[in-house]
């Protein structure tokens, strides 16, 4: 279908998403001007062709389309494409001269451009001077460029020479560099049949870009400047930065260049610091309130928003600025355009803003609590006031890190239910790893166990087989505990095994766990395991259930602790911590006795616990540990503080991201050491080696010596590496005597230490590592059910995140510990008694005088021993042996799996060879506990025996053993062989006694046992009777009260009442008095006040005739002055006129008359006597008094009514 040209007055085309076909607009018959961003092009005229296919467009259909505008296409006039979101000031145009280049408009129409614009230029470039005629030069010459379509042939492109009008000669190539001006118009040659031949060979064809991957239809544009041919400045056309989303409106018809409109799109890069303008382009309604809230954060301004929908957005700043913006959905562009935008701002910056939003602040700095993740409140508060110029509430501030670390770690609900995909991924990229998780009816998530191959396999292949077990809380919402299960490695550190995470920490849990963990390590036989643990809740049982054979032993610092609620001093603590110490029977009772002298209680309280869960003098040697405390499980709840403050999944994966840190360290760790054994074990033993200078020794042959430490003898036997204070045969490190006995032998005390120490099994604990995991987006998903987040139970109060410190771990102000008065009890000192001090003793206030016992005081001898120095006495009573019988079952030897994993890489990979891709290891089934295998090989048999409690018969079984086989050997007489058997009944005699002992003290225990619970249990009933009494009694007085209260209450309110309605009748007379007196007053005032008008008002009246009286006696006066006056004159004027008159006749002359009607003759004197013209009558005549004449007339009275 060929391309349609839109005719005057229709409208645009609009295009479906689906279809190919797009618009191009001709601009023709300017020409360009200016150079840079001054570029422009002028005088152009529009049209636009609708419906151009991209499967058929070609350079083809432009020079058709050149045609039809009148143009000759051929040799004549060039194209430029104007690039999608550029302008002809920004370097957008793109010479088309080929089909390659057509194509390039076609991939721009495949990414979403339907509406594309081509120059065309009529004047060659030789004519054109590199300067803008149009401001340098005003006299513009028009080119020459309409002429009449001509029917071409061929065009061929060579190499020619053009001749400019300044006669400059210059070979120009045909083709030149896209994008960029070209300096010299290259000619093409008509073919009409004369003037050339048609050709279709390209030997003179020179590109600039030869089979280049940088094509233009790859989208890399900016690779343009890289490989393209640079010209001469002044002849670049094009430059400055672009837009790739702006586009150019197409016009209706050829008369509307006036109304061409600019559509500029808003970039993600502008939202640092927006700029709006009229014409502006938006992808959303959120976008552009995106960019709003940013300039109102920017500029500290309170905008808000009237109008708000999906088609229309107006943004106005506060009442009295003039600033507004309005924009609404242009159904040409397809997206939101500003059409009404005021930019002048005249109020002032606001400290708080609304659109200052908590989750505007997490998500801009959402990097630098990434960085760093402890920043405080105060830390954030200043990063935000130095940047922003406002100081957010605290709250803000805490909403704002929450939300950045939801952006960080993700949502805190949905990660549950990532947990499926995440153990999919985890079984694949650790082979042998454990993941399962237990969830309720309906989804909730419950319980997950989790464990790494590399953790397991090191914990069985070099690890002691002692299991430390504790708990922690979970510091999220959802809350939960984070069961662990610990190892020790070689070097006494921590080796994380196992970890599960609960709802809540009790029986069923410490079960589900504890299953889940033997089948993880495949532990079948418990009996050569040891477990080290708190007393935690429902641990205990699930213990005794699951690990029945096993040795429990209990974190000695938790006993204290609960042995310090009942029994304070410094002194108990010191002797408490020495009875755990003790590493032989006799020393423990020695030092249970010293308990007994301080406090008999305590000393019942500790016997009431089972020696073996906390005393080393009955712990098994087998496990080769003497620790008494559970630091591990300590050590490591502090090494994952952070992460039990993450989301689930997020915690899982920082755990095992820091397990995998650590085993790395440790296997770097592991190639620096030097010796045989681990640095903290050698540290031990250079002390032990110290403290041994103390020791004397005393061989006595086949490896056997006595030691005598401050008089005190031990037994060492180099051989069987034991000696008689238990040191050695509890850790495996030789102990001060023997190391006495090693330097009387010249042996080195390293080669005797146990192999369990070794760097060799360092290095074997962590020979395996832990694979990381594919990103998120990669993992398989599993079509598991949904996993909900466990339902959250909302405790009373502030979520609690640290743990509660005990009195003594308390700090102080400066940092130094300092302990708290918390569960002191205070005493009197006047009365002695306990709960309150002399200032509210009522003793005192009453003047009582104190009957006080007075209490001797027992000093206590302060603890300068040391324990490791202890003097252990020769044990000469019988001891109870305390063995362990291994079920022993088929086994084979450790399978070294890291080496057969070398051999076989070595094998199958050349050394030299290229390694294309690194594959895992094939690892078999966990193998068992190496330790467990070696020792019990090389333990040797032990007869059955009965156990006591207070002996320890293996000693003098053995020698007797050894004696019999002595006896044997050299053919004893049958009197040794009596006195063998006489020693036999003795010891089994012996070992009777002890057992009826034992039997005794037990039954003894027993009933002291009862009649405490007994005991108890009567209190317990008699506070019970004493409380209900009470109860009753409280009630009953209760009761009374309240019937009081209510007899009281009524009263009251009939008193209240009555006294309410006496008020009411008082006020209603003193009203009624009041308002007769106010009426009294009111018709005083009143006639008071007429009486004063009245007064005033003939007071005025008597003025005012006064003053009328007074004015026509003046006036009278004066009238009776001026009559007088006028009389004085006329006298005057007579006298003067006799005087002229006589004058005038001596003057005369004889003979002169004056005729009648004539005037005088014979002299030049006229009449000069004066006229006075009469004066006309006043109304004011009768304040003057009697006209003249009237002399005795008396003035005119007027009546009241001629007054007023």
């Amino acid at each position: 279908m060929a391309p349609v040209r839109r005719l005057e007055g229709d409208p645009v085309r609009v295009y479906e998403e689906e279809s190919d076909c797009f618009t191009l607009e001709v601009v023709h018959g300017g020409f360009f001007v200016g150079s840079g961003s001054n570029r422009a092009y002028v005088d152009g005229t529009k049209v636009c062709y609708d419906d151009c296919e991209c499967d058929s467009w070609s350079a083809l259909w432009l020079e058709d389309m050149i045609e039809n505008l009148g143009y000759e296409a051929a040799g004549r006039i060039d194209v430029y494409w104007l690039l999608p979101g550029m302008q002809i000031n920004e370097d957008g145009l793109r010479l088309i001269n080929s089909d390659k280049d057509a194509w390039s408009m076609v991939c721009k129409v495949k990414d979403g451009h339907r509406y594309l614009m081509i120059y065309l230029d009529h004047e060659p470039a030789n004519k054109r001077n590199a300067w803008d005629d149009v401001v340098h030069n005003p006299v513009a010459y028009l080119p020459a460029v309409i002429s009449p379509v001509k029917k071409c042939g061929t065009v061929s492109k060579a190499i020619v020479e053009v001749h400019d009008p300044q006669g400059i000669e210059s070979s120009l190539p045909v083709t030149e560099s896209i994008g960029r001006r070209r300096s010299n118009r290259h000619a093409a040659v008509e073919s009409d049949g004369e003037g050339g031949t048609d050709s279709d060979k390209d030997e003179d064809y020179v590109p600039d870009i030869i089979d280049s991957d940088n094509d233009i239809e790859d989208g890399d544009n900016d690779l343009y400047q890289q490989f393209a041919d640079h010209e001469p400045m002044d002849e670049k056309v094009f430059e400055g930065d672009v837009s790739k989303d702006e586009f150019f409106e197409p016009g209706d018809s050829d008369e509307e260049s006036d109304r061409f409109k600019n559509f500029k799109a808003f970039m993600p890069g502008d939202m640092i610091d927006p700029k709006f303008q009229i014409g502006q382009k938006f992808e959303s309604t959120n976008q552009l309130k995106a960019a709003i809230r940013q300039h109102s954060c920017k500029h500290r301004k309170p905008i808000k928003f009237p109008k708000n929908d999906k088609t229309r957005v107006l943004a106005k700043c506060e009442p009295g600025c003039p600033w507004e913006l309005y924009a609404s959905w242009d159904s040409r562009t397809k997206s939101f355009v500003v059409k009404r935008y005021e930019t002048k701002h005249t109020c002032e910056g606001k400290w708080q803003v609304r659109a200052f939003s908590a989750r505007y602040i997490g998500k801009h700095y959402v990097e630098e609590i990434r960085a760093n993740e402890k920043i405080t409140l105060k830390g954030l508060a200043q990063l935000v006031q130095r940047d922003w110029k406002m100081t957010p509430k605290r709250g803000k501030l805490g909403r704002a890190r929450k939300y950045a670390f939801e952006i960080i770690y993700g949502d805190e609900t949905a990660q549950y239910n990532q947990l499926w995909d995440f153990g999919q991924e985890l079984r694949r990229s650790n082979l042998g790893s454990t993941f399962f998780l237990l969830l309720d009816d309906v989804g909730h998530f419950k319980r997950c166990y989790f464990s790494f191959d590399a953790c397991k396999r090191g914990f069985l292949a070099a690890c002691r087989p002692i299991i430390f077990l504790d708990g922690c809380h979970l510091k999220t919402k959802f809350g939960g505990i984070l069961l662990t299960a610990i190892g020790m490695d070689p070097n006494d550190c921590i080796f994380p095994v196992a970890f599960a995470i609960v709802e809540v920490e009790n029986t069923s849990s410490w079960k589900w766990f504890l299953t889940a963990l033997k089948q993880d390590l495949g532990i079948d036989n418990t009996a050569p395991w040891t477990i080290m643990s708190d007393k935690q809740k429902g641990l205990i049982k699930a213990v005794t259930e699951l690990f029945p054979d096993s040795g429990h032993r209990f974190c000695v610092r938790h006993l204290w602790q609960n042995f310090n609620k009942n029994f304070k001093g410094e002194a108990l603590k010191n002797q408490l911590w020495k009875c755990a110490r003790s590493s032989t029977v006799g020393k423990w009772q020695e030092n249970m006795d010293v308990m007994l002298v301080l406090s008999k209680t305590a000393h019942d309280w500790l016997e009431e616990l089972a020696p073996s869960t906390w005393v080393r003098a009955f712990q098994s040697e087998f496990p080769k540990c003497d620790v008494l405390l559970n630091n591990n499980c300590e050590v490591f709840n502090k090494y994952i503080l952070e992460a039990r403050e993450l989301p689930v999944l997020a915690m899982i994966m920082k755990i095992k991201c820091q397990i995998t840190t650590r085993i790395y360290n440790k296997q770097v760790e592991g190639l620096s050491m030097s010796g045989t054994i681990c640095p903290k074990i050698r540290k031990k033993l250079q002390k032990h080696v110290e403290w041994s200078n103390n020791c004397e020794a005393k061989p006595s042959g086949q490896g056997i010596f006595e030691i005598l430490e401050r008089g005190t003898p031990y037994i060492v036997d180099l051989q069987k590496r034991t000696c008689s204070c238990r040191r050695w045969d509890l850790s495996g490190i030789p102990c001060w005597h023997a190391c006495s006995a090693l330097r009387n032998d010249k042996n080195s005390p390293e080669s005797y230490v146990s192999d369990c120490y070794s760097v060799e099994k360092f290095n074997k604990a962590y020979e395996n590592i832990i694979w990381p995991c594919r990103d998120v987006k990669e993992w398989e998903k599993v079509d598991g059910m949904t996993i909900k987040a466990p339902q959250i139970v909302k405790k009373v109060g502030r979520p609690q995140k640290n743990r509660r410190k005990q009195p003594e771990e308390k700090e102080g102000k400066n940092g130094q510990k300092k302990m708290s008065k918390h569960g002191s009890i205070i005493h009197c000192s006047y009365c002695g008694l306990a709960g309150h001090n002399k200032g509210s003793c009522l003793d005192y206030k009453l003047g009582v005088v104190p009957n006080k016992e007075t209490k001797k005081k027992v000093r206590a001898e302060p603890d300068v021993s040391d324990d490791d120095l202890e003097d252990v006495p020769l044990v000469t009573k019988v001891n109870q042996l305390h063995t362990m019988t291994f079920v022993q079952k088929d086994t084979h030897s450790y399978e070294p799996e890291m080496l057969n994993q070398l051999i076989a890489e070595v094998s199958s990979v050349s050394m030299f060879g290229p390694c294309t891709q690194r594959e895992a290891a094939e690892k078999g089934p966990l193998p068992d506990c190496a330790f467990i295998q070696e020792n019990v090989l090389n333990q040797q048999p032990v007869q059955q025996t009965t156990i006591t409690k207070e002996g320890n018969l293996l000693r003098k079984r053995q020698v007797l053993a050894a004696a019999k086989l002595k006896a044997v050997a050299h053919n004893r007489d049958v009197v040794d062989q009596a006195k063998f058997d006489a020693a036999m009944a003795k010891l089994q005699q012996e070992e009777e006694l002890r057992a009826q002992a034992a039997e005794t003290k037990k039954l003894e225990a027993l009933a002291r046992k009862k009649a405490s619970e007994e005991k108890k249990k009567t209190e317990r009933e008699a506070k019970q009777l004493a409380a209900e009494e009470r109860k009753l009694a409280n009630a009953e007085k209760k009761k009374k009260a309240q019937e009081e209260k209510l007899a009281a209450a009524q009263q009251k309110k009939l008193d209240l009442e009555a006294r309410k309605k006496e008020a009411q009748e008082a006020k209603l007379a003193l009203a009624e008095k009041r308002r007769l007196a106010q009426a009294t007053r009111k018709q005083e005032i009143e006639e008071a006040k007429r009486k004063e008008e009245e007064d005033a008002r003939n007071y005025a009246n008597a003025q005012k005739l006064k003053r009328g009286e007074e004015a026509r006696q003046k006036a009278w006066e004066e009238h009776l002055a001026a009559q007088s006056l006028r009389e004085s004159n006329d006298k005057d004027l007579e006298a003067r006129n006799a005087a002229w008159q006589e004058k005038k006749r001596v003057a005369q002359p004889v003979g002169m008359v004056k005729q009648k009607g004539a005037s005088w003759q014979g002299s030049n004197s006229y009449n000069t006597t004066p006229y006075k013209k009469p004066r006309k009558a006043s109304m004011f005549d009768y304040l003057k008094g009697p006209p003249p004449g009237c002399d005795n007339a008396t003035p005119h009275e007027y009546t009241p009514d001629e007054q007023q």
